[in-house]
């Protein structure tokens, strides 16, 4: 792999790859934006003049204490162990990208501004998690009635050549997923567990060396799941995507009811709620934002995602400006739609 200087400049201040020592940790995700700012208002602009001779003059412009110098300068002192790091990691076939690459996930980048992560980790095509999708969530748990639904779902989606964004989780997003794959669509999948593990799979492997799957993970790959992962991912899928369908859902609990209403909240895209009375969460989520949906048999999906809703609060993708022309819906041989 090869990097930009802010590129490296970047892995090394946010990244836990290399780091050995327990009492050198990487920037936040709100230490980086305040760093990233700070350097937009010296001669210097970029993170990459961290790398260079002039560091000491750039700290001193930074106006950094002693111990934040100290911090800053560890990090920025562990390149051969990072160089490692990202050679082992792609030995294994997992790649970094970091916001400010052109290659980083458009809309991911578009619609989280701030809140967008520094540093991806992935498998699999990247071009992928910038083509046009929709978002498909539900509940781990669900029944044959639901499964179904969401079956047919993602069939007429992989139809209209759409990506499936989800989360690999157990339920919905895992049945989509592989619904997508054997329907020969693909797949971008943000996953909560480490992904050195995932990517071990027999499926996945074929999936991958297909073009039909891309994993991401905004964390380190060998990092295992966690629930606040859980959580913070469904930003991601939501913000990928060109609509959200939530097919079952919980009532004001659990990580479909959590995602779906940030995504309400935060207007990233529309959020389709399959208008089921057995599911509890369902009914309440389309009182609150989410536009109900049936039958979708005679519906183009694509179409139903430009339509204009009576819900002022959703945004219109769709709108002048929202969406770079650069997104486009593609085949898998990259012809356009």
């Amino acid at each position: 792999m090869e990097f930009t200087d802010n590129a490296m400049a970047t892995i090394l201040i946010c990244s836990h790859l290399g780091l050995n020592n327990n009492d050198l940790k990487p920037y936040t995700l709100g230490e980086w934006n305040m760093l990233v700012d700070t350097l937009l208002t010296t001669k210097y602009k970029d993170p990459l003049a961290l790398l260079g001779q002039d560091v000491a003059n750039v700290m001193h412009l930074l106006k950094y204490t002693e111990a934040q110098e100290l911090r800053l300068n560890g990090l920025l002192s562990r390149g051969a162990s990072i160089a490692f790091s990202l050679d082992q990691l792609s030995r294994k076939g997992i790649y970094v990208v970091t916001r400010g690459d052109k290659q980083y996930p458009i809309l991911l980048r578009k619609r989280l501004t701030k809140k967008t992560p520094p540093i991806l980790f992935y498998a699999g095509n990247l071009e992928l998690a910038s083509k046009v999708g929709i978002a498909v969530v539900g509940s781990r748990n669900i029944d044959i009635e639901g499964e179904e639904y969401a079956k047919k779902l993602v069939q007429k989606a992989v139809t209209e050549k759409l990506i499936i964004f989800s989360g690999g989780a157990r339920g919905i997003d895992s049945i989509s997923e592989t619904t997508a794959i054997a329907c020969g669509g693909a797949v971008v999948s943000f996953v909560a567990d480490a992904l050195t593990v995932k990517i071990k799979k027999r499926e996945v492997i074929a999936s991958i060396q297909n073009n039909q799957m891309l994993l991401i993970t905004d964390s380190n790959p060998d990092v295992e799941f966690t629930v606040a992962r859980a959580m913070n991912r469904n930003k991601y899928i939501y913000a990928s995507s060109y609509g959200a369908f939530v097919i079952a859902s919980d009532y004001n609990k659990g990580g479909t009811w959590t995602g779906a209403m940030e995504n309400i909240k935060n207007n990233w895209v529309k959020t389709f709620v399959w208008n089921h009375s057995d599911y509890a969460g369902n009914g309440e989520m389309i009182s609150r934002g989410g536009i109900a949906i049936g039958d979708l048999s005679e519906e183009n999906l694509l179409e139903l995602m430009k339509k204009k809703e009576t819900y002022s609060y959703q945004e219109d993708i769709f709108s002048a400006g929202q969406v770079s022309e650069e997104v486009v819906a593609e085949d898998n041989d990259g012809s356009k739609k």
